[in-house]
């Protein structure tokens, strides 16, 4: 089971550098931002708006080879800050966090904290079909109808990955979908549950009290 759990971090890893293709994503929002993107996080440090909400609770269900897991992301300040639970069962392994300047991988059973270099764009993948109009020849985007997800209207587009289009819908810049017929099967990355302009519960976007804090073994 393991193995299988594994793969299907690895499959959807995989659909989300393919889309990224070689921007990488830290970087390109080091480009000049348009004002209307500019906020202030609650540290009245200026950063761009990822999202057009200022905070959410989304829960994903995500599906791989007839293994499901899920997936919980939490965001404030636009998303300046965000952090991307993933469940073994009904337990937390591990999670991503962006704290509004740098990245952590979160493994519980271990109790610590791994440094993994600052964030710019947070830790979930941004929805954006403009970015992907902009680059014709690498994405080869498809604007697709709209679909809806989680109750809401989500704009949706394709990308041309090898023989397999991977398909993404989002609503307010966040990625509500994620559907690929892969080689190895079908993998679908799907939120079930919007909660917009929440409070986020206390500890869900600061590394744990008590876990240790060490730099990233990669």
């Amino acid at each position: 089971m393991a193995y299988f759990k594994n793969l299907f971090s690895l499959l959807f890893c995989l659909a989300i550098i393919s889309c990224s293709g070689n921007k990488n994503q830290n970087t390109a929002a080091k480009e000049e931002p348009a004002a209307a993107d500019v906020t202030e996080t609650t540290a009245n440090v200026p950063a761009v708006k990822k999202y057009q909400i200022k905070s959410g609770i989304v829960t994903f269900y995500n599906e791989a080879m007839g293994i499901k897991t899920k997936t919980v992301l939490y965001f404030d300040d636009y998303g300046i800050k965000e952090a991307e639970e993933k469940y073994d069962g009904e337990t937390i392994k591990d999670a991503t966090l962006c704290d509004g300047k740098n990245r952590y991988t979160i493994v519980y059973k271990d109790k610590t904290a791994y440094e993994a270099g600052e964030c710019f764009r947070g830790v979930a993948y941004k929805f954006d079909w403009s970015e992907i109009e902009r680059a014709p020849d690498q994405y080869k985007g498809k604007k697709l109808p709209n679909v809806t997800i989680a109750g809401k209207d989500c704009e949706s587009f394709s990308i041309q990955s090898g023989n397999s289009p991977i398909v993404y819908a989002g609503w307010n810049n966040i990625c509500l979908m994620i559907d690929q017929n892969s080689s190895f099967g079908k993998i679908t990355y799907k939120a079930v549950s919007i909660e917009e302009n929440v409070a986020i519960p206390e500890g869900k976007l600061t590394i744990p009290e008590g876990f240790t804090v060490k730099k990233s073994p990669i």
